[in-house]
């Protein structure tokens, strides 16, 4: 009987809280301005499941929703303000994602994005099939690091103007996945 209550739970678990999510460095969050921005029903779905699809969030949307959260989950710089990192071109940051259920594959890739315009500026990694299950040990696709580029400058020197975005687009399911690490080029 143990048994059959703790596979009801862990399939309930494993239903509502999937699929993948940058863990380091630690990602943008939710906060007051990210309610007041994209609404409470927007940010309940998106908070229930922190690794979820934006889509279902996106279903979800009512008449308070005023943000795109296909710009990192619609997170905001304000609620973030206090988990900058600072870098240097040429440094290389590590990044682990916690994959939680992979069964999707996809593609990925890991941008520098300009948050005034969702613009990618530069792109520092693809991975044309993510998950990429055959990868290792070690795994490039959920262990890997980014260089920030030499050449990056305006507008990234401004806290707020750019963020590192960890993207994967589930293309059997059709659902996006996102984290962004807010950051500014030391000059």
């Amino acid at each position: 009987m143990l048994s059959s209550i703790t596979a009801v739970i862990l399939a309930v678990i494993l239903g509502v809280h999937g699929h993948a999510v940058v863990e380091d460095p630690p990602p943008r969050k939710t906060g007051p301005a990210h309610e007041a921005a994209c609404g409470l029903a927007v940010v309940d779905v998106l908070e229930t499941d922190i690794a979820g699809p934006i889509e279902n969030a996106v279903a979800e949307a009512d008449e308070d929703y005023n943000c795109n959260a296909y710009l990192c989950r619609g997170y905001q710089f304000e609620d973030n303000s206090d988990n900058v990192k600072v870098v240097k071109g040429g440094d290389v940051l590590d990044f682990h994602i916690n994959l939680i259920a992979g069964h999707h594959p996809g593609y990925a890739n890991v941008s520098i994005v300009e948050t005034a315009t969702n613009e990618i500026i530069e792109s520092l990694r693809t991975w044309d099939n993510w998950p990429d299950h055959l990868s290792g040990p070690p795994r490039d696709d959920i262990d890997y690091n980014v260089t920030i580029p030499v050449s990056l400058g305006s507008p990234c020197d401004v806290a707020g103007n750019c963020v590192i975005q960890w993207y994967w687009y589930a293309s059997g399911n059709e659902q996006t996945y996102e984290s962004c690490q807010d950051f500014y080029v030391e000059v």
